[in-house]
């Protein structure tokens, strides 16, 4: 067990409150196997946590809870595998999504034609992100809204409205599908627009990535100041058509 190793399994127990009988319990002869994780697991020791890039904390590769409240499970991953076939469209979207998984970074809105892939990519792409150690998240617009409408019901409402709305604008990953496909009402309008509007200035300055998946142009869905952050230069937008697949 490295130095470094050691440092890092020494501040998670500190952060989770787990004590450390002596130093001789990190030993190389003593493995230690915190139960967090798969049994043995050489990565992370048991913990179920790693050191990120960013100097924070991410899940184990091995951890059989990454995926949890993810929207993805890890069979998503090779899902866009059984499409019929592999079209330029499907391409199209693997590569821009292959791109701000490898910046850490971006902001992609894929819109076109239902059936061609779109959602596939995306849960796939996720779990990718989720495999990477960011904390990612797939939802649906009905999803995300009726999360944050529920706020309300709770004795906290307007507190615990801007806890959640937090937890979408502070992901590492998150992937928004079926956008503009329940009707926007002003309070999933507004919301929406909150959370977009903060996570495209995170693309910029920050290590955060936002898909937007939708079969209507941004135009048919947003107001004209979401519409312009959308359609930034710096962003990814692409229209796609084809036939689709699931025919």
């Amino acid at each position: 067990m490295t130095e470094s190793l050691k440092k890092h399994i020494q501040e998670l127990c500190e952060t989770f409150g787990i004590s450390l009988d002596a130093a001789s319990t990190i030993a190389e002869k003593r493995p230690i196997d915190y139960g967090y994780c798969v049994p043995g697991c050489e990565v992370c020791q048991g913990v179920g946590l790693i050191a990120s890039d960013d100097g924070g904390w991410a899940a184990c590769p091995n951890n059989p809870r990454r995926f949890y409240n993810s929207g993805v499970s890890e069979s998503d991953a090779q899902l866009w595998q059984v499409l019929p076939q592999k079209t330029k469209a499907v391409e199209r979207i693997m590569d821009a999504l292959k791109t701000v998984l490898q910046a850490r970074k971006g902001f992609v809105y894929i819109h076109g034609t239902p059936g061609i892939g779109k959602t596939v990519c995306a849960r796939a792409y996720t779990v990718e992100a989720i495999q990477a150690g960011m904390r990612a998240l797939y939802t649906r617009q009905s999803e995300l809204i009726n999360h944050l409408r529920a706020s309300y019901d709770t004795e906290r409402g307007q507190e615990e409205y801007q806890t959640r709305l937090r937890h979408y604008k502070d992901m590492d990953w998150l992937t928004i599908d079926e956008l503009g496909r329940d009707r926007m009402n002003d309070f999933a309008r507004e919301s929406l627009a909150e959370i977009i509007d903060a996570r495209y200035t995170s693309a910029l300055s920050r290590n955060k990535v936002t898909i937007l998946v939708s079969n209507f142009a941004p135009e048919e869905i947003f107001p004209a100041y979401i519409v312009d952050r959308v359609r930034d230069k710096k962003n990814t937008v692409l229209a796609l058509q084809g036939r689709s697949l699931r025919l």
